[in-house]
């Protein structure tokens, strides 16, 4: 037995409530069963509970034994002395608040069937718990639940660029900055991206705009990836230059975020990677005001702009390409568009005022192509068309968030499956 899955029975109701009697056989009745509390504190605040005709006010809380009550110390916390009912699996024990007062416990009716549905759910090995389930509900009732995946996903982003905005001190174009650093990670690599992002300065990028070879020293400087002592002509040129910048500019010192190179495409190789944003950057110097008039649907030729000759020839230092350097395909530009650019232009023009931002935001999703990656794949090997990129956004948050970590609980699939076993 476990403690969320009493929760979850109590916040639904999903038990005989005629069936709730003190251990002195008091009968118990729910008139309301409180906020559901996700803080620290009881598990129901603000519950009223009549108790053998009397109605009190007050907290709930709920454990699997009642000797839980002890073994977490609420007997000691003054915070748990305006639970009015303690709700058990198991009645081990009469529990007492901080004074020495009891606090009145039932024992919680649980039906079999629901527990025998929670516990398959959470034994399976498949990475989607319920995944041929689904096949018993309604179309409209997962349809549903995707189109709240989406907008969950979307409302998650849309905090995180204004997290980063209130870092960046209202710097919309600093914000922007780090969100494509991000982008280019494209997985992996993203958190090292963003680590490089964080330690090179706006005002570094703006003067070095339109000169490749700066941007490269600059990145693959702070990056911590420049050869030491260099190899060749090149990174030897990059070594010197990356320290007449750092000086002139000010840089703090390279950030070596722990670059992730195993068991990767070469094209996929930081390195490689870091090549593109320095040509991307070049090539755009007025990136806030490409992203922001196209509403994040930035144009393919955005990418275009070409990557220096050495890495052309070369995807990492000294190794060069046995099939040649592809430069940046479709799916990374659709990529870019929904990790970064759109996600970006929706919450400035949220935070403009604009009415219909995040529908439009919706709409754009819509007409983007689906991911294709692991996770969506998943998906698609039960049987789930993905049409578009709102819907792998939805599943990528759906897994990621519910499936993965096992939250049925949470889940409105997973809920409707436990009661309905």
């Amino acid at each position: 037995m476990q403690e969320d899955f009493l929760q979850y029975l109590w916040k639904y109701g999903l038990f005989p409530a005629d069936r709730l009697l003190t251990e002195s056989g008091e009968k118990v009745e729910v008139i309301s069963i409180g906020q559901f509390n996700t803080d620290a504190g009881p598990d129901f605040l603000y519950s009223r509970i009549r108790i053998d005709g009397t109605l009190w006010v007050g907290h709930t809380e709920i454990h699997v034994k009642a000797t839980d009550w002890f073994r977490h110390k609420h007997h000691e916390d003054p915070e748990y002395d305006p639970v009015v009912l303690h709700v058990v699996y198991e009645r081990d024990c009469q529990v007492k608040r901080s004074g020495g007062l009891p606090v009145p416990t039932v024992l919680l009716p649980v039906k079999q069937t629901y527990l025998d549905s929670y516990h398959r759910i959470l034994s399976t090995l498949s990475p989607v718990p319920c995944g041929h389930s689904w096949k018993k509900l309604e179309p409209f009732e997962v349809e549903s639940w995707l189109v709240s995946m989406g907008v969950e996903r979307m409302q998650v982003k849309s905090a995180w660029v204004l997290g980063l905005l209130k870092e960046n001190k209202g710097g919309w174009e600093e914000t922007l900055t780090q969100l494509v650093f991000r982008s280019f990670g494209f997985g992996i690599n993203q958190d090292a991206f963003e680590q490089l992002g964080r330690s090179v300065p706006l005002n570094a990028i703006r003067r070095s705009a339109g000169n490749l070879f700066k941007l490269e020293a600059i990145l693959f400087g702070q990056a911590g990836l420049i050869p030491v002592p260099p190899h060749d002509a090149y990174s030897r040129a990059l070594s010197s230059e990356f320290d007449f910048l750092k000086r002139k500019l000010n840089l703090p010192d390279a950030c070596h975020p722990g670059w992730k190179f195993l068991r990767m495409r070469p094209s996929n190789f930081p390195t490689v990677r870091i090549a593109q944003l320095a040509a991307f950057l070049a090539g755009n110097p007025d990136l806030l005001n490409s992203v922001l008039t196209s509403g994040g649907h930035v144009d393919h030729s955005s990418f275009e702009f070409p990557v220096s000759a050495y890495w052309k020839v070369h995807y990492d230092f000294e190794k060069k390409w046995t099939t040649g350097y592809a430069g940046i395909g479709p799916e990374t530009i659709n990529l870019f568009r929904i990790n970064a650019a759109v996600p970006f232009a929706a919450t400035f023009a949220n935070r403009q005022g604009e009415k219909r931002a995040r529908e439009q935001w919706m709409e754009t999703l819509e007409q983007l192509p689906a991911e294709s990656n692991r996770i969506t794949r998943i998906w698609a090997s039960y049987g789930y068309r993905v049409p578009n990129a709102f819907y792998s956004q939805a599943f990528l948050h759906l897994f990621n968030v519910y499936c993965r970590p096992r939250k049925c609980l949470s889940c409105r699939i997973g809920q409707f499956l436990i009661r309905n076993p």
